[in-house]
């Protein structure tokens, strides 16, 4: 069993039930999060439940934040023998309003402090010979959406990212995975940022209306995805003797993937819109 985790954004959503369920399996977790109350909130959601889960700050878009915290992590257990990268924010709307401030601020977090921690528990891994690297990727690093350009790039990078790091560490017996979940629970939201106000007469009001009641639609009825559905997901793979590069999760994720397999793009645009009635995105 992976004995020693580190994950990163546990203060809600997919990190939070992560954190708690590995821990409760008997592995040294340490979660990590941005800020005194999120920090205190989890560490006495683990204690009430009877888990031994520590809980650290940091912030991966800093690098003095990152060294201070992996310090503390030599501290607490010796050495890792997982990192999971789940901390990621969201910035959500057209292109066009997107500005450069807008997507720099999306990537600080999703790519550059993804990669700034990985690399830090590279050199370890790689002279241990041993290690797993878990990136909590989306289905929109698979398949974009319109509207979250800015989030897709980030995960569309964090699957290059991820992918190439596999081949590299191959050789030194340190597994790479991409965890890729679909529509979960989350305060992504919360923790991202709307680009600027749309104009009363913006061209995408409509559209994104329409976009997002087929999505609804095509959702069947009281659907509620459990983000301990990717906390299991993540312990399979961890466990796993051979672990797989990529690691669906999800019956939207599945559903997509299985829409893509062996099509042409304009094949599988074509199935979209007509399964989400999108009606403005069909041609004359």
């Amino acid at each position: 069993m992976t004995a020693r985790v580190l994950i990163t954004g546990c203060s809600s959503g997919l990190g939070r039930a992560t954190a708690l369920h590995l821990a409760a399996t008997g592995r040294r977790v340490i979660a990590t999060v941005r800020n005194p109350h999120a920090q205190r909130a989890l560490r006495d959601e683990a204690r009430e439940a009877g888990i031994d889960l520590h809980v650290i700050r940091m912030d991966i878009r800093d690098p003095g934040s990152v060294a201070r915290g992996l310090d503390e992590v030599g501290r607490l257990t010796g050495g890792l023998d997982a990192l999971v990268n789940n901390a990621g924010v969201e910035t959500a709307g057209p292109m066009e309003h997107t500005s450069e401030e807008d997507l720099i601020w999306q990537l600080e977090t999703n790519v550059v402090g993804t990669y700034r921690i990985t690399r830090a528990v590279l050199p370890a891994m790689r002279q241990a010979r041993a290690g797993h690297l878990v990136f909590v990727s989306s289905l929109l690093g698979r398949a974009a959406r319109p509207f979250l350009s800015a989030y897709c790039a980030s995960k569309y990078a964090v699957e290059g990212l991820a992918e190439s790091l596999h081949w590299e560490m191959r050789p030194f017996g340190v597994a790479v995975s991409l965890v890729e979940p679909g529509r979960y629970p989350s305060r992504l939201t919360h923790n991202g940022r709307s680009t600027r106000p749309a104009p009363e007469d913006c061209p995408y009001g409509r559209l994104r209306a329409e976009y997002s009641a087929g999505l609804a639609a095509w959702e069947p009825d009281g659907y509620q995805p459990d983000p301990q559905e990717v906390a299991l997901a993540v312990e399979e793979i961890l466990n796993a003797e051979h672990p797989p590069l990529r690691r669906p999760v999800g019956a939207d994720t599945q559903a997509t993937l299985d829409a893509q397999q062996d099509r042409t793009f304009e094949e599988y645009e074509h199935d979209v819109i007509s399964t989400l009635g999108l009606n403005a995105w069909r041609r004359p």
